[in-house]
């Protein structure tokens, strides 16, 4: 019968090329990932890889295992996660948020839980991929986006969040700001590489424009005055460097609390939930840019 965990070594191999790099990857030595090989191609009948001085090749007719692997993979791992999920049992939960997110919303709404419910616990993760609830990774999110996650989740619309365009405060003092789109063709444009964040390149497509890797990287290229760059109102407006040019008419996008079905049964998370949409709803003006920034 086939061990499921020689599929972690046949994957780890033909990701890295070498039983010597798997090992490293796997955290154990040389030898076991060899001998996890050769176990497993023994108990299939058929040989997966062609061994070379350079390494492991894995043989063309083998090519379409690989994808059968990961999808077992990717099951055993959702699997991982949501045993991890029922461990936490429902007075320890695990909530993921943008850094803005967490810090304005869900950071006051765990202050105000502790209160009411001081043997809950709330994980805070603010993961640089997408976390998966139906797989267990989290038990609660707080995402903006255009869509609520599919699966079996329950989704409610909190509010909604406005983009902007800001420059640094010394850019200002040598560039005209822009107060429209069909000022920006002036300015370089600072813009990141996902959908929402790109829909300003579509309305204003005479305005050059640079793609940065991370909000990070956008955030420190628009302070050292590269250029002009369209952001969430919740992050360009707290920047106290920064002034907002003007507040995007699009894109405007929904704040979803998101959750799995098996907190409803719990007073607790369920106290927890509406203390998120409390708190989402308070800054709904933050949200859409309608307080006005601090003067220069």
């Amino acid at each position: 019968m086939l061990d499921w965990n020689d599929l972690r070594y046949f994957l780890a191999v033909v990701r890295t090329g070498s039983t010597a790099a798997a090992g490293r990857a796997l955290g154990v030595s040389q030898t076991t990932v060899a001998r996890r090989i050769a176990i497993l191609e023994e108990g299939l009948g058929v040989q997966l890889f062609d061994r070379h001085r350079e390494g492991f090749a894995l043989r063309a007719d083998a090519q379409g295992l690989v994808a059968t692997a990961e999808a077992a993979e990717a099951q055993a791992l959702g699997f991982e996660a949501q045993a991890e999920a029922l461990s936490r049992g429902l007075d320890r939960l695990r909530v993921t948020a943008n850094e803005a997110f967490a810090n304005l919303i869900v950071a006051p709404a765990i202050r105000a839980l502790q209160a009411q419910h001081p043997r809950v616990r709330v994980d805070v993760a603010m993961a640089t991929r997408k976390l998966d609830l139906d797989r267990g990774e989290a038990d609660i999110a707080l995402r903006v986006a255009p869509e609520p996650d599919p699966g079996d989740l329950v989704a409610r619309r909190l509010a909604d969040s406005a983009w902007g365009v800001y420059c640094s405060r010394d850019y200002a003092r040598f560039h005209a700001p822009p107060t429209g789109l069909t000022d920006l063709s002036a300015h370089t444009l600072l813009t990141l590489g996902h959908e929402t964040a790109l829909r300003i390149t579509a309305l204003a497509p005479d305005a050059p424009a640079e793609q940065r890797d991370s909000m990070g990287d956008l955030l420190v290229a628009v302070r050292a005055g590269q250029g002009v760059a369209s952001l969430p109102c919740i992050i360009g407006d707290p920047q106290p460097d920064f002034l907002r040019c003007f507040v995007q008419d699009d894109p405007v996008t929904p704040v979803w609390l998101i959750y799995h079905q098996r907190l409803k049964g719990s007073p607790q998370a369920r106290a927890f939930l509406d203390l998120l949409a409390e708190h989402t709803q308070a800054v709904r003006d933050r949200l859409m840019g309608r307080l006005p920034q601090p003067a220069t």
